[in-house]
């Protein structure tokens, strides 16, 4: 049976915890018993209750780690190198996995060539509520050594991503650990040296939008984004331009232009395939 890491790091998320901690245990790959659960949260010392939350999910197999950190990817770092699952995903407090989108995560991964998979980059709104979602179109390794995503083109979305553990000797997690704001850009940078990012047309997770977060600090985000990526060349800065445009483009023509990276549900053979296929 193939085992599932899913990582959380919070910090005094009493509000937010306890959903996400259900939208990981509620996924339909566990409760089916197709795929086996390694669950670790690790908690950054909260003082306003979310400990004692977590504490109620131990029962349910929950790992709980609180201790006074250095910041959310240091936190990550600690338990994503502790990760002994076929497959990981990190999902952080407030944000939430869809309850299939593990299992349309793992139906990906076991197809031939597959290492990493994203899907609809979802946003959520305070009430838990999808307000927004969209397909991406493609992700070009060269794009994520030159720091396109989150530049010149979207994000690659965190929530929406899983992996094979086996990308993890692309990571330097002593790094990864270091950073307050481009962590992901500089993991999906590592894995992008080994594995080309496939695009599922399915929902796996969503981000949640609420004032403040650390991810409306786009200045020092970019600051950190240069410390790791090197500048794009007139051809890739062209091309990011083209893949741009694309990216704008309604979902039935990212469907018929994204054929090489593109995983979609095939409802005559019952399966996720590839789009060419």
């Amino acid at each position: 049976m193939a085992k599932f890491t899913v990582v959380t790091a919070c910090r005094n998320s009493a509000h937010y915890i306890e959903e996400t901690v259900r939208s990981v245990l509620e996924q339909t790959v566990f409760k089916s018993g197709r795929c086996e659960l390694e669950y670790l949260v690790r908690d950054g010392a909260s003082t306003d209750g979310t400990l004692e939350i977590l504490r109620e999910f131990e029962r349910d197999g929950v790992r709980v780690v609180s201790e006074p950190d250095d910041g959310l990817y240091n936190a990550l770092a600690k338990g994503l190198k502790l990760a002994v699952g076929d497959y990981v995903a990190y999902l952080n407090a407030g944000d939430l996995f869809h309850p299939s989108g593990l299992s349309i995560a793992t139906d990906c991964l076991d197809l031939p060539g597959v290492e990493w998979v994203t899907g609809y980059a979802a946003v959520l709104n305070d009430r838990s509520q999808i307000t927004h979602c969209w397909l991406p179109y493609k992700y070009r390794n060269e794009l994520f050594e030159c720091g396109a995503y989150g530049t010149i083109l979207p994000f690659a979305q965190q929530e929406s991503t899983v992996w094979r553990r086996s990308l993890h000797k692309s990571v330097d997690f002593e790094r990864f650990g270091s950073f307050r704001l481009a962590g992901d850009s500089y993991l999906w940078k590592s894995f992008a040296s080994l594995a080309q990012l496939h695009v599922v047309r399915g929902l796996i997770g969503g981000f949640r939008v609420h004032p403040g977060q650390k991810s409306e600090r786009m200045d020092l985000y970019r600051q950190e984004l240069r410390s790791f990526t090197r500048k794009p060349s007139p051809t890739e800065r062209a091309q990011a331009l083209v893949d741009r445009a694309v990216w704008a483009m309604p979902e039935r023509l990212k469907l018929l232009i994204n054929r090489s990276t593109l995983i979609r549900y095939d409802y005559v053979r019952q399966e996720w395939n590839f789009a060419a296929a």
